[in-house]
């Protein structure tokens, strides 16, 4: 299940003025991708839970949302968070078994609001200057 459409709705008329802000507080993250017909960039704001192996992001308001789209076509992208850019590889789709990956508390929060559909992927850590 996914959020109701006019909370999506409300979520991209607030995802500009969220973009700067976003990536600097736990959880917030901002994806970098490529449109798939139309090639444009896009800076996308979500809530990215760090795994093992990476980062899962709920499906919230769409399980074939843009973005998600987007990501999984190219196989990859960028995220930033804290000010740090990450390089996405392994872009695949997760069901309910990834809440488990997530904090006790976002995990109850996807439980209770029924979101079972989620993004999962690898990121690479930015290189450190020399």
């Amino acid at each position: 299940m996914t959020l109701p459409r006019p909370l999506a709705t409300v979520a991209n008329h607030l995802s500009p003025l969220m973009g700067p802000f976003v990536g600097r507080v736990p959880t917030g993250a901002v994806l970098h991708h490529r449109g798939r017909r139309s090639g444009r960039s896009y800076n996308t704001p979500v809530r990215a839970y760090r795994t093992p192996d990476g980062y899962v992001v709920p499906l919230a308001y769409s399980r074939n949302a843009a973005w998600a789209l987007n990501l999984l076509a190219a196989g990859g992208g960028a995220m930033t968070r804290y000010g740090r850019r990450y390089q996405l590889t392994q872009v695949r789709r997760a069901g309910p078994e990834a809440r488990e990956l997530l904090p006790a508390r976002a995990s109850l929060m996807m439980r209770s609001l029924r979101i079972d559909d989620f993004l999962q992927f690898d990121a690479t850590p930015p290189q450190k200057r020399r």
